[in-house]
Order: C-alpha cells, then sequence, then structure tokens
C-alpha cells in the first residue's frame, strides 16, 4: 500500500504544473489542459490514500481555472479549444464531489453549468461536444455522472432528474445499435448510474436487462477481450480518448459482476499489463509509448485500486489472480452453463435471468444463437461444458433424461468434468424425482418442492461468490 501511495503521490507531482496548471497529456510537455485537470481530480485525486490536504489543494487549482462567465482556461497554445461538455462535466463533477457547497452556489458554477446544458440536445437526449458541434454518445458519459452527483443537492435535484432522464432515452438506443462495445459499456453502466436517480418503469427495466445480458456475453471471444480502444476525431481537438483506453473500463464493469468474471478478468490483466514500469505510467490507447500520460495514468491508478480492493474482498492474493488470468485465456468464459431438456425452458429462463441480473457469465443457448450456427455441436458442447465453464446447473427431469442433447452429449461432457476435479462442478436442481445415470447420490442437491428456480438462482449466486 506504501508503494501504491507513493505511486499515486508522485504521479500528483508530474500532473500539476506551475501557474495551478495541469499536464495535457503526455508527461513533460508542459501544456495544460482542463479536461486533464478533471479526470486527475476524479481520478487518482479522489482515492483515499491521497491525503485530504493534498485533494483539497488540487480542488482549489481546479476551481481557479472556472472563469466568471462559466468558461474554462483554455490550453497554453489553443486558448479557444478548452470549454467542452467534456471538459466542463469532468471539472465541474470534481468539484460537486471535493468542493465546498459554497462552490455549487456561485455564479461561476452556474454559469458553467449553463453553458453544459447547451450541450444537451432535448430533442433526443444526447449530448454534443460544443454547442452546433459534433455528437457522439461517449460525450453523456462525464455529463450523466455530473447529474447524477448534482440530484443529491436539493437546488439541482429536478433539473438533474430531468436531464438524466432525456440521457437514458438516448442511451438506450445505443445498447441494441450499431456500435462499438465500448460506447455499449458506457452507455450501460450509466443506464446503472441513472436508475438509482430516476428508476425506469419495469418494462424498461427488463429491456435494459436483456441488453445488458447479451452485451456482457459479447465481451469476452474464446480467450480474449473483444472490446477495443476507441478514438473520437474532431477537426479543433483531434482525439477524445479519456474513456475510450479499455483499460480504464473496469470501474464500470466491476458492478456488473465478481472480479473473477471473465470480463473483469481480461479488462484488469490488461490494465495491468498495459502499466510501463519503467516509465511509472500508462500511456493509453494501446501500443502507444511515449513517457506515458497524465490522464490514463490517473485513470488506471483509479482502476488498480478498485481491483486490488475487489480481490481482497474475495480473498484472492496475487497468484490467485494470476491462476484466474491463465484460466480465462485458456478458454474459460462462463461462471455458469445451463442443461435442461427442452420443457422445461420456462425453468431454465428464468435461472437465467436471475443469474444474469447479478452479474454472473451465464451458457444459455437462446443467447448463443449466432455462434451454435452451422457448428458441430457435439463438439463445441463438449468444449463449452467441459473446459470453458466453471459451474454446470442441470435442471433434472424426465425431459432432461428423454432430451437428446442435454441427457447425452452435455450430460457426458458434464460427467468427463467431474471425474477430472475434485471440487464441486454440477449444481443439481431436481424437479422431480429421477435417476440420473452417473450422478453419485451424495451429490448436494436442490429440489423443486421446496425451493422455487429464482430461490435456486439465489443458492447459485452465494456459493459462486463464495459466501
Amino acid at each position: 500500500m506504501a508503494d501504491f501511495r507513493a505511486l499515486c503521490e508522485s504521479m500528483l507531482r508530474r500532473c500539476m504544473l506551475p501557474g495551478q496548471r495541469f499536464e495535457a497529456d503526455e508527461f513533460g510537455r508542459d501544456e495544460h489542459s482542463s479536461a486533464s485537470a478533471g479526470v486527475i481530480l476524479n481520478g487518482v485525486a479522489s482515492l483515499p490514500c491521497i491525503e485530504p490536504s493534498v485533494r483539497d489543494v488540487i480542488v482549489k487549482s481546479v476551481w481557479s481555472l472556472v472563469k466568471d462567465d462559466g468558461t474554462l482556461r483554455g490550453h497554453d497554445r489553443q486558448a479557444n479549444v478548452g470549454t467542452t461538455s467534456w471538459s466542463l462535466a469532468q471539472v465541474l463533477l470534481g468539484l460537486s464531489r471535493f468542493g465546498s457547497p459554497l462552490i455549487r452556489s456561485s455564479k461561476p458554477f452556474h454559469a458553467a453549468m449553463t453553458r453544459l446544458r447547451e450541450c444537451h440536445d432535448d430533442a433526443d437526449g444526447g449530448w454534443l461536444l460544443r454547442r452546433h458541434d459534433l455528437k457522439d454518445s461517449l460525450f453523456a458519459f462525464y455529463p450523466a455522472l455530473l447529474f447524477a452527483e448534482l440530484s443529491r443537492d436539493h437546488h439541482w435535484r429536478d433539473t438533474a432528474r430531468d436531464v438524466l432522464a432525456r440521457t437514458r432515452t438516448h442511451l438506450m438506443t445505443v445498447l441494441p445499435g450499431n456500435t462499438t462495445l465500448i460506447d455499449k459499456i458506457l452507455a450501460a453502466h450509466i443506464i446503472d448510474r441513472i436508475e438509482k436517480v430516476v428508476p425506469a418503469s419495469s418494462q424498461e427495466r427488463g429491456e435494459f436487462e436483456r441488453q445488458r445480458a447479451a452485451l456482457l456475453n459479447a465481451l469476452v471471444g474464446d480467450s480474449d477481450l473483444l472490446v477495443e480502444d476507441r478514438i473520437v476525431q474532431n477537426n479543433v481537438q483531434p482525439r477524445w480518448h479519456h474513456v475510450t483506453w479499455t483499460g480504464a473500463l473496469y470501474p464500470c464493469t466491476r458492478h456488473w459482476g465478481l472480479v473473477t468474471a471473465p470480463y473483469n478478468v481480461l479488462i484488469g490483466d490488461r490494465l495491468l499489463r498495459e502499466f510501463d514500469v519503467e516509465k511509472g505510467a500508462w500511456h493509453g490507447v494501446r501500443n502507444s509509448c511515449g513517457r506515458g500520460r497524465s490522464w490514463a495514468t490517473s485513470l488506471g491508478l483509479r482502476a488498480t485500486y478498485l481491483l486490488a480492493a475487489d480481490l481482497r474482498i474475495q480473498g484472492l492474493d496475487a497468484n490467485d489472480w494470476q491462476k484466474l488470468v491463465d484460466e480465462v485465456a485458456g478458454g474459460r468464459k462462463f461462471d455458469v452453463v445451463i442443461s435442461f431438456g427442452g420443457p422445461d425452458r420456462s425453468v431454465a429462463e428464468a435461472i437465467r435471468d436471475r443469474l444474469v441480473a447479478a452479474g454472473l457469465s451465464v451458457f444459455y443457448d437462446d443467447d448463443f444463437q449466432h455462434q451454435l450456427l452451422g457448428e458441430d455441436l457435439a463438439v463445441l458442447l463438449q468444449d463449452i461444458y467441459f473446459a470453458r465453464s466453471r459451474y454446470a446447473i442441470t435442471v433434472l427431469s424426465r425431459a432432461f433424461i428423454e432430451s437428446e442433447w442435454a441427457g447425452n452429449w452435455e450430460w457426458r461432457a458434464v460427467l468427463a468434468r467431474m471425474n477430472k476435479q475434485r471440487e464441486g462442478y454440477v449444481l443439481p436442481y431436481f424437479l422431480e424425482k429421477v435417476n440420473i445415470p452417473g450422478l453419485n447420490p451424495t451429490i448436494g442437491y436442490v429440489a423443486a418442492e421446496k425451493y422455487t428456480a429464482i430461490e435456486f438462482a439465489e443458492i447459485v449466486i452465494k456459493k459462486i461468490r463464495g459466501y
């Protein structure tokens, strides 16, 4: 912890330039950026290991960047490009979180909020970089976090709720759209945050849960993360990559599942592997080089802190983490696979819905028809059940025994896996009393006569989470 704190303090010294300025991008350029100031305040400066007195100095410096008319201090060489929805939202978010109530009630803060609101399209709920400028779903990220924060302030509550509701309407179109996985991750994270302020209808929430389940299933391929960095280009300010770096996504995805979930393992692994030990910094966008970047290192330190905290909660050390990484890289993708006979699909689906809502990675055949199409299912299912799953739920009944797939090919793979490992793998759920060939009668099970499908799913969640 002491080494991590020293790294954070060293990073802050490199970021903070003379004259209450903040390093814009690559360390050593001596170029100010107000957007970077916001990232630093919300990133590394937000960590508990930073002394309050140090954070107060950073808050004071960031507050000095806001002018009376609500604009921000511009770049040293491009004074007219510093005020965007991106930079305003990040700065105002940090000031709202760590500044005094007097800041939120001040005229400069209100003026800056007015400028930010001008970048919100009331018609469709989207956000623009500047008024009448480029619109992109990424630009909704920090404004939504800001208004979620302001919703706790009675002065801003009504405005915040209105803006967040409109923003959610826009982001709900992003999830099923032809957009990148990064867009979908950020949109889903923000919709989750908005739900805590402006609850959606049960129908809207159900649709979101379905879209998020599809997203989680799409993040990991056979052995690698499918999410790639994304850069938004604009003629005035060509690179907007503060949140388009895959390694910085862990604070978003960690809320959907355990640190052991395959997508969290691979995002965390990429985060740690991309740290440049020699430079003592992150570079951000993959395969970039140089002396390290202020925004990427700030976000990288915050993500690393959260990753370490989650591992500690689960009682996992560095060796356990490396084992997880190796398992996922070796092909393990699913926390749970569900095997069932066709007539029992409604039971299996109810179990799937609860597990996915809890953030688990689940193989359920209907969710993967695009991958099953045209494949040799005997080979593919053998691989999924034998090598790529952590646990197998079997919904046991006469329909299961009579099923060509569940009671034959899938059950063979389950038995092979059970014979290979000592620790528990199969999680039986008996709908009726039947004899299942090969199932040891001493293995613990749950029966439908005592527990509903949802209650069984809750038991599975507790087992996987190690409670």
